[in-house]
């Protein structure tokens, strides 16, 4: 089921790869809030979209919004692949899926099948982001929902396509308001 603006966003909790300890979306009231929800540790993709938001982070924190990476992969495996990268955010492992779908996240075949097409495909193997390990269901789509400091969806976004995030100007423009 999909979540719409001004939902009240599902509690959660996932495991931070680095402390190994819960996040939860209590921990975020208050603040701002980016959930990123991906598709596996080694996706191009998702990796592509990290370094993006990773490069965003400083211009995110002076606007008061926290960002939340969520994999689908373990926490074992999401830690060997953003273990010895620099992200300036909260990366976590849901394998068990719990926040996924409290989220409504929704898979696709042929949402993934286009991606061989599509020009962000392309994109992502000229930045240096190639496929990795397989370790969750391919078919995965990403998502992402902006919340607000009482935790309501303020956005909720659902690609169509395993390339697609919510736009960094959108991301911005949130952090901003």
């Amino acid at each position: 089921m999909r979540l719409s603006a001004g939902q009240a966003a599902p509690e959660f909790e996932v495991t931070d790869i680095s402390t190994g300890k819960p996040i939860r979306l209590a921990d975020f009231r208050g603040h701002k809030l980016l959930l990123s929800f991906h598709r596996y540790a080694a996706c191009p993709f998702c990796n592509l979209h990290v370094h993006e938001l990773s490069q965003c982070n400083e211009e995110f924190v002076r606007q008061g919004l926290k960002v939340v990476a969520l994999f689908r992969s373990g926490p074992d495996r999401t830690l060997e692949q953003y273990g010895s990268r620099d992200v300036p955010f909260q990366i976590a492992a849901d394998p068990k899926l719990s926040a996924y779908r409290a989220y409504g996240i929704e898979q696709s075949l042929l949402g993934m099948l286009v991606s061989f097409i599509h020009p962000r495909g392309l994109y992502a193997t000229l930045k240096g982001f190639f496929p990795g390990k397989v370790d969750a269901d391919v078919r995965s789509l990403p998502a992402d929902f902006l919340v607000t400091p009482d935790q309501k969806i303020a956005r909720a976004y659902y690609s169509t396509n395993i390339t697609q995030h919510l736009s960094l100007t959108e991301i911005k423009e949130f952090a901003r308001g």
